[in-house]
């Protein structure tokens, strides 16, 4: 799916302040997913818009570690799409835009994006078309009372902190 839609968070700060935030929206997104009742992995990944001649940027981002990919099969098991993504942008965009701290050192980014319309495919694909017969979980936390769910799995998150 090369077009699609993504919900995005941003975080600019020191480079332990985003690489927290990047963590915790990892564990965050893993448990989205599994209270969707998904299966997924997560795995390193990379931008695929550098592009032909990007090929060494590519393989950078993917050895600095910098980019990790919530993935789902969706159209095949033997290459599953990513339906949500964790990015750690050093300071690139602290640098493009002259954004500093008060010390005036260049402030990093990062960004967690929640794929809509992948992260939609991955439910019909792995609960049906008919969502009156998706499990009860799955509908509970989409159309009822999804706080305790959430509540519940983010206590176990800090529980396992």
């Amino acid at each position: 799916m090369q077009m699609f839609r993504m919900r995005e968070y941003i975080r600019m700060g020191s480079p332990e302040q985003v690489m927290e935030f990047r963590q915790k929206w990892i564990e965050r997104g893993s448990l989205l997913v599994r209270l969707l009742q998904l299966p997924f992995e997560i795995d390193l990944a990379n931008d695929p818009f550098f592009g032909r001649g990007g090929k060494i940027v590519a393989d950078s981002q993917r050895a600095q570690q910098l980019k990790f990919a919530l993935l789902v099969p969706v159209a095949t098991p033997d290459r599953p799409t990513a339906c949500l993504s964790f990015n750690y942008h050093m300071e690139h965009f602290g640098e493009l835009w002259n954004i500093r701290h008060a010390n005036d050192s260049v402030t990093h980014t990062a960004c967690v994006g929640f794929g809509m319309e992948r992260t939609t495919l991955a439910l019909f694909r792995h609960h049906g078309l008919d969502v009156n017969a998706w499990p009860e979980g799955v509908c509970q936390l989409l159309w009822d009372d999804a706080k305790p769910l959430i509540d519940g799995g983010l206590a176990n998150l800090d529980a396992n902190a």
